[in-house]
């Protein structure tokens, strides 16, 4: 899938949180970019699964 698509899904994601004044909702779309990033990078390296028992 093109990375154009993922990018402007986000940037609409977070404009409508901003928009709405949903600023509450904006550290938990944090967390879940870290995780989803964390998740990519690591892409099913089994050495890191322990680390993420540790952390979630």
């Amino acid at each position: 899938m093109n990375l154009g698509y993922r990018v402007r899904t986000l940037i609409a994601l977070v404009g409508h949180f901003l928009h709405r004044g949903r600023y509450f909702l904006i550290p938990m779309l944090l967390v879940l970019l870290f995780a989803g990033v964390l998740l990519v990078l690591t892409g099913g390296l089994s050495y890191v699964a322990p680390f993420w028992y540790a952390i979630f």
